[in-house]
């Protein structure tokens, strides 16, 4: 942008609504009242938004300070001049100013910009829609994992609203220590009570993610703002799960081999019993292939490659392998695990994988048939540890049976005894529910 004359400088004060000249808006200079206050304020409609600004007039001139900001605006990206706010432009501006005389007039007779290393810094919003732009590459991570990527970052992105924080350097460790309890206040899923410890920190997981990504390809300063902010898991904050009862497994199980022989289908009960017997999660059960039973080496190698995203490490760390029972050889050979159910009319509900909204209506018809509440793929999960664990099992055998990356989590989560199995106390538990694994992984078939 050329700097105008000294007329044009004057003209432009004097009459601050006629700012464009030629079909180009130029910066001008009016007083306006703030707060009760007089004051001027720059005004520049060239970067095709209405970029303002106040200022004062004690210090610098009107033409200085026209002088600083063209000089400003000309050193700059056009991106940035498109994101940069007026507290921006007028701290870059200032700088200017106060630069020695001789550098600006070295710059100004070369025609050569002066370069103030001016570093406009990319908004929140803007950040946040390159990583989830990032996040969705395709063949990255799937559908289901994208979705609470989206999720989160609305729910996060909210919270900055909330807090008037538009920009990184805005964002202090105070607020991200009030996020918890914000959360607790903002139900997203019409659900009563307060939000989970594990929802909380993955949210905060993804925050962390995208601050991350705003170091990388920004030029943020690494901060250290969500070092120690977690929500620690209490009753009331962690949905308890509650194995089944031996008598409640096979139960079921008789119920789904049932239901098979009527409707000639077996997946489900081969699914079932998969899920009893290795402990598998359901979204391990969505992307099981033959390729996962080594049956030379005689184990079950779960997530035989990456499938999670750049933050889900919960998945990463859930690669192990599984030694092959005779049950586990036997639900290989008759292959109904690998007959993918048929996609249903309509659309597949949120946060599901493709064997959870398969099944749902199947086990709520399991539910009323058998009198066995809450019927799903992580009570299998849970009722797997608590068998191995009650029946003797050492505490980092089941964990990496789990595929848990901290021995913490199993003992905090799945470590629990059926004591009341018999009467005979702890040494009667192992010996009844030594007899069930047996019969799970040996005699079942």
């Amino acid at each position: 942008m050329v700097l105008r004359s000294w007329k044009r400088i004057f003209f432009s004060i004097l009459v601050p609504s006629r700012c464009q000249v030629k079909g180009k808006f130029v910066p001008s200079i009016s007083k306006t009242i703030i707060d009760g206050y007089k004051c001027h304020r720059l005004i520049d409609k060239s970067a095709g938004r209405n970029l303002r600004y106040s200022i004062k007039l004690d210090k610098y001139t009107a033409k200085q300070w026209l002088q600083a900001h063209n000089a400003v605006m000309q050193s700059i990206s056009p991106e940035e001049r498109k994101n940069a706010t007026g507290r921006q432009i007028r701290e870059l501006s200032e700088k200017w100013l106060a630069s020695p005389k001789k550098v600006k007039a070295a710059a100004a007779a070369s025609g050569i910009s002066l370069n103030l290393n001016t570093q406009i810094e990319t908004s929140l919003k803007s950040v946040f829609e390159e990583y989830i732009s990032d996040f969705c590459r395709p063949g990255i991570n799937s559908n289901n994992i994208i979705d609470k990527a989206k999720r989160q970052s609305r729910i996060l992105q909210e919270f900055l609203k909330a807090k008037n924080i538009k920009r990184y350097g805005q964002l202090k460790r105070e607020h991200m220590a009030a996020y918890p309890e914000w959360r607790n206040t903002k139900r997203f899923d019409q659900r009563v009570g307060i939000t989970s410890a594990d929802t909380v920190n993955k949210e905060l997981n993804r925050l962390a993610a995208v601050i991350k990504y705003g170091v990388k390809y920004h030029g943020w300063q690494e901060r250290y703002l969500l070092d120690g902010i977690r929500v620690k898991p209490t009753t009331e904050n962690t949905k308890a799960v509650r194995p089944f009862e031996i008598s409640e497994t096979k139960a079921i199980l008789t119920w789904l081999a049932a239901n098979a022989e009527v409707t000639g289908n077996w997946y489900l009960h081969d699914m079932a019993l998969l899920a009893v017997c290795a402990g598998l999660e359901a979204k391990a059960l969505s992307l099981l292939t033959p390729e996962w039973f080594k049956l030379d080496l005689g184990i079950l190698r779960v997530f035989d490659k990456l499938v999670s995203g750049v933050i889900d490490a919960k998945t990463q760390n859930r690669a192990r392998d599984i030694p092959l029972t005779a049950t586990l050889r036997k639900i290989f050979e008759r292959g109904y695990v690998f007959k993918r159910p048929q996609k249903k009319k309509g659309k597949v509900a949120k946060n599901t994988t493709s064997v959870k909204d398969y099944a749902r209506r199947t086990f709520a018809r399991c539910e009323q048939d058998t009198g066995i509440a809450d019927v799903n793929w992580h009570r299998f999960r849970h009722t797997c540890a608590t068998a191995r664990l009650s029946a003797g099992w050492q505490l980092v055998r089941v964990s990496r049976m789990l595929g848990h990356s901290n021995v913490n989590t199993t003992a905090s989560h799945y470590a629990e005894y059926d004591l009341s199995a018999s009467p005979a106390g702890f040494e009667g538990m192992i010996k009844v529910y030594g007899e069930f694994v047996r019969w799970l992984d040996e005699w079942y078939f």
